[in-house]
This record gives C-alpha cells, structure tokens and sequence, in this order.
C-alpha cells in the first residue's frame, strides 16, 4: 500500500509553499516596502524638531484669497421686490413691488456702473428682469379688462333696458 501524503509533504512538480508572515513584535511597526519597480519617495526635510523626535514637513503657505466685494443694498432690494412681485401675484402688492423693483433695480445698475468695487449687478438685473414682467402682466390685464368691460358692456347694455 503507498504511503498517505501528509499537509507537510511536497508532491514532485508542485510549487513550495510559503509561510506564512511574520508579524514584528507589538509596538514595533513594519518598515513599509515600495512597490516593484518605483523608487522609495524621498525624504522629507524636518524643521524644529529634536534629534531622536519625529519631524514634520512644513505647511504650505496658503494662497491669498480676495476679499468678497460688497454687495449693493440697492440691488438686494431690487431682488427681493422682484420676487415679492411675483409669489404675491394675487393682491394689489405685486404691482407696488413690481415698481418699486424697476426703480432699485436702475438706481443699483447706475450705483455698480459708477463704483466698480461694489457687485451686485446680477441680483440689480433679476430684480429688473421680474418687475418688468410684472408690470408687463398688470398692464395687460388691466388693458384687457377695460376693453372687455366696453365691448361687452356695450353690447348687453340695450338688452339690459330693452327686458
């Protein structure tokens, strides 16, 4: 009867078998290993720090941010009528807001045109953008409503007083 192979055993031709890692000791870290084929990355340059003591690269220095430019109060009002313009459609207020927006809005186009410095101008133009639709919306419909009361009303006042 042949011999049973044990785990231990190598067959002909088979590849060896590998142990497996060795762990280092607690408290002791692995030296890290760089990949096959690439370089080990320098070392980093160590400032202010104690012989024996980990060191740290420096911090970079960061780059100068501007400042933001300060936005016109004209322009922000502008805006906001515009949009009150539009959500309260339904009362007699969008048509003050509506105004109110048109007037802003040119007084911060002519503010932001005069001082470079202060922005604003998108919020100047949607704030003008909306109250001129409003208005355009407020005029039609008043238009149309005074010429559907004449027109009608031209026509069924003789059936009025004829009955």
């Amino acid at each position: 009867m042949p011999p049973q192979p044990s785990q231990t055993q190598q067959y002909p031709g088979a590849a060896p078998s590998y142990a497996p890692p060795v762990q280092p000791p607690y408290g002791v870290a692995p030296a890290p290993r760089a990949p096959q084929g690439y370089a080990p990355p320098p070392a980093q340059p160590t400032y202010g720090t104690a012989p024996g003591q980990p060191g740290y690269a420096p911090y970079a220095q960061p780059y100068p941010i501007a400042a933001p430019r300060p936005t016109s109060p004209l322009a922000i009002t502008s805006l906001v009528c515009g949009l009150a313009g539009v959500v309260l459609f339904w009362a007699i207020i969008p048509v003050l807001a509506s105004i109110a927006a048109v007037i802003t809005g040119h007084m911060a186009l002519g503010q932001t045109k005069r001082n470079p410095a202060l922005g604003g101008r998108g919020m100047a133009i949607a704030g003008l953008i909306l109250g001129y639709i409003v208005l355009g919306i407020a005029a039609f419909t008043l238009i149309s409503t005074i010429i559907s009361f004449l027109f009608v009303g031209a026509f069924s006042m003789p059936f009025l007083f004829t009955s």
